[in-house]
Formats: structure tokens, C-alpha cells, sequence
């Protein structure tokens, strides 16, 4: 607050010189000064205010919890990850929780509503009012994961033989329930879409313009039951700002907002990251809590497989010694080509899964995308191919050596950048995550491939 005047004056600490937001704010709850404390919190925008509720000690959560609004306290549940949520619901009063669920949007109440205990979120839904009631049980129906778990039922909705000035006086009614505006949908009798119209056609039309005549027809939808990452596709490929949802017969069930659309990139961009780190979860944010044996259970899985496989590596380790007794030079050059494999696996099995995120890979260009990455596997393949062999034969001084090397360096980076755009393929058509294969499973895959093939040659080459 600027003290010279009554207006509040926009200011994000975050921003603004403060060196440690999260030490200032504890120590404001610590001095006691309840008049700092609240300038503070009231300059903080709700996003900002749930990143320093994920920094700070929550022993101090009640006292900066109490200094909130009712509305403050909706906003904040709206932006922390669910985890914290759950901690926040357990300082609130039923009342006052209950008050903060009906602040909220449709869609956010639903969401807030899923992630907490089914006791507690069934007695919650039973204190709202019955239209935020039947909105909310509504909209629980669907998945999370889907376009009615991401749709909101505010809207402005419209016949299509309303004029302007009519049209008009709906919006000014549903301004306190509908926050945000884009369109105005039209619908036909039986609340079919027929079509939408912006805000800025409906200003400049005429008062007593029939709205038929000024709407836009051809308007891209989506169903409930659509995937949230075909619907967050969507949004990206046209640049939308707003998408209806309606049901099989065409009838107006809500509508998805940007904001949820970006929500749901970043979450499946985290989700995919967390998958080739080998951290398979449901839950990302859960790596970031202090459930560290929980945590270790997501992770141990997978370094338990990724050592199951390097067992195939150690024999063939132990099968050169055998079979080569006299040539222990091969052996130093195991981890180099093995680890090579590995990282060009990994690259290309990271663009590919990125490519299906995008939409710009797909089973229709497997052969183009395939027949492009040998090119540029075969180049870098001779490139690091060439180095090993002058490294080799510098070191040892042995010709058949350094054949040997540079050749088992062609062919298993070249193998292993194949396989690296294979095997999330096959993931993706028997339906698992592809993100999968851009982790440890395909840096094993590919460090037994590099070696087997290093074997070969060298069997083939000094035998």
C-alpha cells in the first residue's frame, strides 16, 4: 500500500530487490508485526504467494493463513501443487473451506474437490449450493485427465435469435459468474452450439441485430471424453483462446480456457520428464516432497531393471577376456563405445518422444523420420568413428586395433540412433507412455547393443 494514498500499488517482491522473499516473510510472522505482514501478503499475486507456501516452514503457514481473505484463500488453493493443498484444507475450518470451494470456478472447485480425502470432499460438496452443487458432481464425472475434467460450466450462452441489446444484458448478468469472457455462444433450442460470437462484434453491431446474422459457424469443438493432451494440442494448433465442449448430439456442456490448456502442457512436459529420469509417476510433485521412501520406491524400480540389463554388458565384458586373451587393448575402448550408443539412443529417442508431444511425429512419417536419422546417424557415426580408430591406433600402434574400433564405432551409433527411434515408436502402439523409452531403459538397451556389436567385430576382424 502506497501511504500517500488509498490505491493499492501492484508490486511483486519477487521482483523488486528483495534478496529472500521467503526470509522476509518468515521473519515478519516471527517479529509479530501484523501491519507489515499484511502489506506484504497483499501485494503478492496468488501464484507467487504458493511459490513462497511451498519455501516456507509450515510450522508459519496458520499465522500467514489467518491474515488471508476468504477469497485470498481460494485463489491460493487454485495455484499450490496438490500435496500442498492438502496441508492448506487441514488449517481451514469446514466452513471456511467450504466458502473457499464455492469462491472458485466450476472447473478449479472440481479439481481442488478431486484431490482431497473423499470424506472430507463429499461433505464439502454437500454444504455448496445446489446449482454449485450439481455443477461440481457434474463435472466429477469426468476424468481428470479429459475435456470435461478440464471444462468449466460458466459461460454466456445465447438463442440465436437474441439481438445485440438482449445478448448484451445477458453478459452484464453472468458478470459476477462468469469471470472471464471471450465469446458469447449461441445456441439453437435444444442448446446445440451453432456458433460464437466475439466480444468486440457484438459492441460494434447495431442494437437491435439479430445475433444469427453476426456469429462465426464454423467453430472448432471438442468432446468430454477427448484426452486433456489431444485438447492442449488443439489449443496450440489454431491459437485458441477458448474451446467448447459438446456432448455427442452437439449440446453445449461448457468450456476449456487457455490457461488450462497450458496448465496441462506444462504438467504433461513434466510428467514425460519424469518418466525418462525413471521416475515413473502419477503424482510429479511428489519427488519434491519429504516422502522419501515413497520416493524411492517410484525410482528404485527402474535402477533395478537398468541393473538387471547391464548384466548382459558384464558377460560380454567377460567373454573379450575369454576370447581374447591376448588382446586386452580391446578392452579400455568397451565403455567408450558402449557409452556412445547410449547418448545418440538417447538423443534420438528424446527428440522422437518430443516430436509426439508436439504432433510433429507420428506413424504416418516413420519411414521419412527413420530413413533421415540414419543419414545423420551414418555422418556422426563416421565422425566419431574416424577419431576412435587415430586415437586407437596412436595409443597401440596396431592397424587391425584401430579397424576395429572405428568400424564397431560406425555401426553402433548408427544401431543405436535406430533403435532409438523405434523403440518409442513400438511404445506408442501398444499404448504406453513413449516417454518411457527415452529413459533408462533405452540407454540399456542400447549400451548391450554398442557392445554386442563391438564383440562381433572384433570376433570377425582378429579372430
Amino acid at each position: 500500500l502506497d501511504p500517500g494514498s488509498e490505491e493499492m500499488v501492484s508490486v511483486d517482491p519477487l521482483e523488486e530487490g528483495l534478496s529472500d522473499p521467503v526470509n522476509d516473510l518468515e521473519e515478519l510472522v516471527e517479529s509479530g508485526d501484523i501491519e507489515a505482514l499484511d502489506r506484504f501478503i497483499s501485494v503478492l499475486h496468488p501464484a507467487d504467494l504458493a511459490a513462497l507456501f511451498g519455501l516456507l516452514s509450515k510450522s508459519l503457514w496458520p499465522e500467514v493463513v489467518s491474515r488471508l481473505s476468504i477469497g485470498r484463500v481460494s485463489d491460493l488453493m487454485e495455484e499450490l501443487p496438490d500435496h500442498l493443498r492438502d496441508d492448506l484444507a487441514e488449517l481451514l475450518k469446514p466452513d471456511q473451506l467450504s466458502e473457499a470451494i464455492e469462491e472458485m470456478a466450476s472447473d478449479d472447485a472440481a479439481d481442488v474437490l478431486a484431490d482431497l480425502p473423499e470424506p472430507l470432499a463429499r461433505d464439502l460438496i454437500e454444504a455448496l449450493p445446489l446449482e454449485d452443487r450439481h455443477e461440481v458432481e457434474t463435472l466429477l464425472k469426468y476424468p481428470e485427465d479429459t475435456a470435461g475434467g478440464l471444462m468449466q460450466v460458466e459461460l454466456v450462452s445465447v438463442p440465436e435469435i437474441s439481438t445485440v441489446d438482449q445478448t448484451i444484458e445477458e453478459v452484464r448478468a453472468n458478470a459476477d459468474e462468469v469471470s472471464t469472457f471471450h465469446f458469447v455462444y449461441v445456441v439453437d433450442d435444444e442448446n446445440r452450439l451453432v456458433g460464437v460470437l466475439n466480444l468486440g462484434a457484438l459492441l460494434l453491431a447495431p442494437p437491435d441485430q439479430v445475433i444469427g446474422e453476426l456469429i462465426k459457424r464454423n467453430v472448432h469443438t471438442v468432446h468430454p471424453e477427448v484426452d486433456q493432451e489431444n485438447v492442449a494440442q488443439m489449443f496450440r494448433r489454431y491459437d485458441l483462446v477458448a474451446l467448447p465442449v459438446v456432448d455427442d448430439r452437439g449440446r453445449l456442456l461448457g468450456r476449456i480456457l487457455h490457461d488450462d490448456a497450458a496448465d496441462v502442457l506444462e504438467e504433461e512436459a513434466e510428467e514425460d520428464i519424469m518418466r525418462m529420469a525413471g521416475a515413473t509417476t502419477q503424482e510429479p510433485e511428489l519427488v519434491y516432497t519429504d516422502q522419501v521412501f515413497k520416493i524411492a520406491s517410484v525410482r528404485l524400480p527402474w535402477l533395478l531393471a537398468t541393473l538387471a540389463g547391464l548384466t548382459v554388458p558384464a558377460l560380454l565384458v567377460w567373454a573379450f577376456q575369454v576370447s581374447f586373451p591376448e588382446m586386452l587393448a580391446l578392452v579400455p575402448f568397451i565403455p567408450v563405445i558402449g557409452a556412445m550408443g547410449g547418448n545418440v539412443g538417447s538423443q534420438s529417442a528424446t527428440i522422437v518422444v518430443r516430436g509426439f508431444a508436439t504432433g510433429r511425429v507420428d506413424f504416418h512419417n516413420l519411414g521419412r523420420f527413420l530413413f533421415k536419422e540414419l543419414i545423420i546417424s551414418t555422418v556422426m557415426g563416421l565422425a566419431c568413428g574416424v577419431l576412435s580408430g587415430v586415437v586407437a591406433i596412436v595409443w597401440h600402434g596396431d592397424p587391425m586395433l584401430s579397424v576395429t574400433v572405428a568400424v564397431s564405432m560406425v555401426a553402433a551409433i548408427i544401431a543405436s540412433a535406430l533403435m532409438g527411434v523405434l523403440v518409442p515408436y513400438f511404445f506408442r502402439l501398444i499404448k504406453i507412455d513413449p516417454a518411457i523409452a527415452a529413459g533408462p531403459l533405452v540407454t540399456t538397451i542400447d549400451d548391450i547393443i554398442a557392445i554386442g556389436i563391438y564383440y562381433v567385430v572384433a570376433l570377425a576382424l582378429i579372430t
